[in-house]
């Protein structure tokens, strides 16, 4: 076969020694067997924590009623447009995240309108919060200058008095 090749022009030439072949492929084989100690580890972490997500699941279901669909952990919630007027309503009237219990009548309520969790409902009022804060933050600027703006000639000659004492 090599001098077949030879015949048509290609060269074939010895890259590697028989010794450097013989490490290779036992550092190949090392390789192989961590790979799959690896996939087996993976496989193993990935069954408990679907089985810990299990166990939380069930216990962020356990006082929805039987009859409802569920969301699982992992799923992402969109909130329905109903739902989502509900929970505006109830954070103008309160604007911050409500206890436990009133989160689970509030997720008891929603569920009327489609599948949510109290995990759900607990975050929407945590991230809305958020928005809240954000949103205060951003125009607070623009409020501290129209105040500058509006204080009095005698108000501002007394703060340059100030600043030079």
């Amino acid at each position: 076969m090599a001098e077949g090749a030879a015949e048509e022009g290609v060269l074939c030439a010895k890259v590697m020694t028989d010794e450097q072949m013989e490490v290779l492929r036992s550092q190949i084989s090392a390789y192989a067997t961590i790979c799959e100690q690896l996939v087996e580890m993976h496989r193993t972490m990935t069954a408990q924590q679907d089985s810990l997500s299990g166990t939380r699941s069930s216990h962020l279901f356990a006082d929805q009623p039987s009859g409802g669909a569920k969301i699982s952990a992992k799923q992402r919630w969109t909130p329905t447009a109903v739902q989502v007027r509900i929970l505006e309503s109830i954070f103008y009237h309160g604007n911050g995240t409500p206890r436990k219990q009133r989160i689970k009548e509030i997720t008891s309520e929603l569920s009327q309108h489609g599948q949510v969790s109290e995990t759900n409902v607990y975050n929407w009022f945590q991230n809305r919060r958020a928005r809240s804060k954000r949103k205060q933050a951003f125009a607070a600027p623009s409020n501290t200058e129209s105040e500058a703006e509006e204080e009095s000639p005698s108000e501002k000659k007394a703060k340059k008095e100030d600043a030079f004492t």
